[in-house]
């Protein structure tokens, strides 16, 4: 896969910037901005679900069939970030700490740090169907760039 850089975005903290620790430091965050093809997407498959409600939460290691069944994909589109696996819906970008934040609606968004070089995330939905609860997923991003 190859990414063309006439092509390339330089995105910012305005749209999606990562901050990380140095390594054993715990001064002031680095900014480590990533490069995102335009039109890419980020993708990604759950390695772990957990389901809350009131009254029980369940953690579940997801094997790769049932990681299938959620993947995470997000489009960039003109500089702005979609929900793809969700509604389609435009996402929100926010920063704190070491974390970057999309969001569509209150109670459901999107977490992405950067861990060991690797884009990681936590996408968490609240879920009325199940008794008020929520389902939240862990996993990686991959950038990918379609011809």
């Amino acid at each position: 896969m190859k990414t063309c850089l006439r092509c390339a975005t330089r995105v910012t903290v305005a749209t999606l910037a990562l901050l990380t620790p140095a390594y054993g430091q715990e001064a002031q965050p680095t900014l480590q901005s990533l490069e995102i093809p335009k039109d890419a997407t980020l993708e990604g498959l759950p390695t772990v679900r957990v389901d809350s409600t009131e009254k029980a939460t369940t953690r579940q290691v997801l094997d790769v069939a049932e990681a299938a069944k959620n993947p995470l994909k997000l489009r960039v589109r003109d500089g702005r970030f979609y929900w793809a696996s969700g509604d389609n819906s435009l996402l929100q970008l926010n920063s704190s700490g070491p974390y970057t934040y999309l969001s569509s609606k209150p109670g459901n968004y999107i977490r992405l740090t950067q861990l060991n070089g690797k884009i990681s995330y936590v996408e968490h939905v609240d879920m009325k169907e199940i008794g008020n609860g929520s389902v939240t997923w862990w996993g990686e991003l991959q950038i990918v760039v379609r011809p």
